[in-house]
């Protein structure tokens, strides 16, 4: 009986590293797929990460632009206004002469 004893241990761990044999080959696949997904999608962030800093270098170059419509939007309204008081200007003066005009 007790050869039946030892055989059994033994048959049980020679079944266990039998299996342990044959997942390790499946999880050795499965690293390996793993492996290539996460160099694939380390490829697409490098790609999206350049596409970033270049649509990021657009919208800094953009609101730089903005800025300087800005700025001159400013300086034309200005000008307006300073024409439209240089209007005024000669408007009362016309009418100045009007009035002294029809006096004499």
């Amino acid at each position: 009986m007790r050869v039946k004893h030892i055989h059994s241990p033994l048959v049980g761990l020679l079944l266990i590293s039998l299996v342990a044999a044959f997942g390790c080959g499946g999880f050795r696949s499965e690293n390996e797929q793993l492996k290539e997904e996460i160099t694939d999608i380390s490829t697409e962030n490098d790609k999206l990460k350049k596409e970033l800093n270049t649509l990021r270098s657009e919208n800094s170059k953009l609101h730089i632009r903005l800025a300087q419509l800005n700025l001159q939007i400013s300086s034309l309204e200005n000008e307006l206004q300073n024409l439209q008081k240089d209007i005024d200007i000669f408007k009362a003066q016309l009418r100045g002469m009007d009035k002294k005009k029809k006096r004499t």
